[in-house]
């Protein structure tokens, strides 16, 4: 009961947020974007910068922030399958158990120097998912704020 008060209370907060529907979306989106690639908890100040830079929503850009950072390992793990599949490779990591945060930091870097190593994989993935995934969140919170805002909140409280 406790937890579904806790996300009552964000999805208001999220919802109450002054600014337009680009600005929160586009806030969400930039916010959730770090989660992708290993950033050692620096997520959320990585995200209210990106927002400060897009001149969007700093809030939704820390809530979009915490909301990637309890998912990474799935997150990760979606990087590498994708990476692996766009390179016709086969993939580093194959199943949620094996993914590991300084091996996916490690990736990464390898994957900066050398399109020869797996880590390469890791950073393909990473930017297919980031674009796909920015597009996606921009559209649903666009679309929800535009036309759902007030409903929402109404059916919330």
């Amino acid at each position: 009961m406790k937890m579904t008060r806790r996300i009552k209370y964000y999805f208001i907060r999220l919802f109450r947020l002054k600014g337009s529907p680009h600005q929160v979306a586009v806030g969400l989106s930039m916010g959730f974007l770090p989660s992708w690639i290993p950033t050692f908890g620096i997520c959320p100040v990585l995200s209210v910068s990106l927002a400060k830079l897009t001149r969007s929503n700093e809030v939704a850009a820390l809530v979009g922030g915490v909301i990637g950072t309890p998912i990474w390992p799935l997150l990760f793990l979606f990087n590498y399958k994708v990476g692996s599949l766009i390179l016709n490779r086969q993939p580093k990591v194959d199943e949620l158990e094996e993914v590991d945060y300084l091996n996916a930091l490690q990736h990464t870097l390898e994957g900066v120097t050398s399109a020869q190593t797996r880590g390469y994989s890791f950073l393909i993935g990473a930017v297919v998912n980031i674009l796909i995934s920015s597009i996606i969140i921009y559209l649903i919170v666009f679309f929800l704020f535009k036309k759902y805002r007030v409903k929402i909140l109404q059916k919330i409280r």
